[in-house]
């Protein structure tokens, strides 16, 4: 039996990389939180929920259906986070990477959050 330990959270945390990236996927996730909830309101008619280049609108259901996306966000950037701090004591890079990746993530849903809004106002 191996005597494997995680990697100490609070120097995980005070990693610089690792804290610019964590920080910055914190920061886009709650923009869209917050950008999402001052610009869709509840209402009784349906809203516009997917769009495709190819085809235009092809998703419509109720208002706070919307709010999937920053919470897909969310659960990308805390399961990214456990997955990296696990991972930090054995491979430094992989965490990293990890991390970048919720950063491209929560980049991503930011601006597909931005295209909901303006397809719904």
């Amino acid at each position: 039996m191996s005597d494997e330990r995680l990697y100490p959270l609070k120097l995980y945390i005070k990693y610089r990389v690792s804290w610019a990236m964590i920080g910055l996927a914190l920061l886009l996730n709650l923009l869209t939180w917050l950008w999402v909830a001052w610009r869709i309101r509840p209402q009784t008619w349906p809203i516009f929920l997917h769009y495709n280049v190819l085809f235009g609108v092809d998703y419509v259901g109720e208002w706070w259906r919307v709010f999937a996306v920053p919470a897909t966000g969310s659960v990308i950037l805390l399961a990214n986070f456990f997955l990296g701090w696990m991972l930090f004591g054995k491979d430094k890079f992989i965490s990293l990477l990890i991390n970048s990746v919720s950063v491209i993530c929560n980049a991503l849903l930011l601006v597909t959050a931005g295209i909901l809004i303006f397809l719904n106002i």
